[in-house]
């Protein structure tokens, strides 16, 4: 097999297990996997400012408020007290932060979305890991 071959399969193996492991995840995984992603696709959006790859910045930029979109689609205002409200305007902040980066090329304010992003990512990884600690311990009792 040549190398080109074996980087596809290996491509091709390693999309079907993402798939699987995001069809088979839980609600607070899903969530960790969309920061996750947003914080890839703003990463190589910089990238591709300073490579001035328009087409692709745009590209890479749609996909991070696809995932915005989406994590604004599932709060629960009804629940929550305060934190959805703030998590809208956060992920509000967000989004205007990414329409302007993508129409300055502007490497700052991608950079500043991802701050937020990776902030909110570091505090849900956090939060996941406190239930899960906890769900342990009343499962020991």
């Amino acid at each position: 097999m040549n190398p080109s071959n074996k980087k596809n399969a290996y491509q091709k193996t390693l999309k079907s297990y993402r798939n699987t492991e995001i069809l088979t995840a839980n609600k607070e995984a899903i969530l960790l996997l969309l920061y996750e992603g947003a914080v890839r696709f703003l990463k190589q959006a910089i990238q591709a400012i300073e490579k001035k790859d328009i087409s692709e910045k745009s590209r890479l930029i749609g996909r991070v408020q696809d995932i915005i979109n989406e994590l604004k689609a599932t709060l629960n205002h009804k629940e929550g007290g305060e934190l959805p409200a703030s998590l809208e305007s956060l992920y509000n902040f967000i989004t205007d932060r990414l329409i302007s980066a993508n129409q300055d090329n502007s490497v700052e304010k991608l950079n500043e979305a991802l701050g937020i992003i990776v902030t909110l990512q570091e505090a849900w990884q956090q939060a996941v890991s406190s239930v899960k600690n906890e769900n342990k311990v009343s499962e020991t009792r």
